[in-house]
């Protein structure tokens, strides 16, 4: 097992890869702080034939095999930046109650 220094977070960026080894790397949200785990994004890893596997941590619905890490990162970044835009709420259609004996 390796552990990672706490490091200083790049101001403007939500998210850091880290590379822990030759062949892997992790995603943290530079939101939350590195002491929580909830920080932790992903663990991307080097796959055995070509690319880098991914295993998210928490459910984004993003693929989990990629060319590079790099792109992990990219993927994630777009990703955010969609889902992050609020909408209006569904409008609910309405209707008067039914009144007793009518059917």
């Amino acid at each position: 097992m390796v552990m990672l220094e706490p490091q200083a977070r790049p101001t403007g960026r939500q998210y850091d890869l880290q590379r822990v080894d030759q062949s892997t790397w992790i995603i943290r949200d530079a939101h939350v702080p590195v002491s929580d785990a909830r920080s932790l994004v992903a663990c991307v890893s080097q796959a055995p034939l070509d690319g880098v596997d991914v295993l998210w941590l928490n459910p984004v619905g993003l693929p989990t095999h990629y060319r590079t890490a790099d792109a992990v990162l990219r993927d994630l970044i777009r990703h955010g930046r969609r889902s992050t835009g609020t909408t209006r709420p569904i409008p609910i259609p309405h209707r008067p109650p039914v009144k007793p004996g009518r059917r």
